[in-house]
């Protein structure tokens, strides 16, 4: 995926790999320009791991959340990937639902445009606070 972060201190664009195996874990693989891996965010359920600058680092929701703004909140990082997919993670979440797929989400502090609405999603705004991530998503595969 190719992602656009603006917020307070500037912003940045860089591509991505985001895996969601299931409904608790999730891996977020960041790439530089040239392609090679500048981080690596792992969760299964509450537990974090972010590799990072030859580190691998054991983290929370919130200390993730300072380092990558789109994570934190209401929501597990599993369900926040599978929001930025275009999946309802959980029934408690106020949605808006098109013929195609999700409009909009909202999770406490954070809220998600989906344009066009389909599924899977293609374009995905998420506003939190100061914070703005823009998701063009180029490719989405089922993994067996």
């Amino acid at each position: 995926m190719r992602v656009r972060w603006t917020g307070e201190r500037g912003s940045q664009s860089f591509r991505a790999q985001l895996v969601v195996p299931d409904a608790r874990r999730m891996s977020l693989t960041v790439y530089s320009p040239i392609g090679t891996t500048v981080a690596r965010v792992e969760a299964e359920g509450e537990t974090i791991v972010v590799e990072r600058d030859g580190s691998r680092v054991r983290t929370n929701v919130e200390s993730l959340a300072s380092q990558f703004g789109i994570f934190g909140g209401e929501l597990l990082p599993a369900e926040m990937a599978m929001l930025l997919l275009g999946l309802p993670p959980r029934d408690d979440i106020e949605y808006d639902v098109a013929p195609g797929g999700l409009r909009t989400a909202t999770a406490g502090d954070l809220a998600a445009t989906f344009d066009p609405p389909a599924f899977p999603a293609r374009n995905v705004t998420i506003v939190r606070g100061g914070d703005t991530i823009e998701i063009e998503h180029l490719e989405v595969a089922a993994l067996n």
